[in-house]
């Protein structure tokens, strides 16, 4: 799924809202987890999941990596068998 997506999807369940003002919206949010990363935070969304950033150190690689745990309510959600997938 693409931002494109998510502002598709986003404006048929609340045509109301311009593609436009999702896209902003849409856009602000991505650049403030961002943002929180990159100065070391972890951000939470209520019901869907945490993000942190991690050092690793391997043999000789070095770096940051960005973990996502999901919430348990997610994970209830993706494991049900009431999910229709599209492929």
């Amino acid at each position: 799924m693409t931002k494109r997506d998510i502002v598709q999807r986003c404006h048929e369940n609340t045509p109301t809202f311009s593609k436009a003002l999702i896209q902003r919206a849409l856009n602000l949010i991505l650049r403030e987890v961002g943002l929180s990363l990159s100065r070391g935070e972890s951000v939470k969304i209520s019901n869907f999941g945490t993000w942190q950033r991690k050092k690793v150190k391997r043999k000789d690689k070095e770096g940051t990596h960005v973990k996502f745990k999901p919430s348990r309510k997610l994970l209830m959600y993706l494991n049900s068998s009431d999910i229709k997938i599209k492929k």
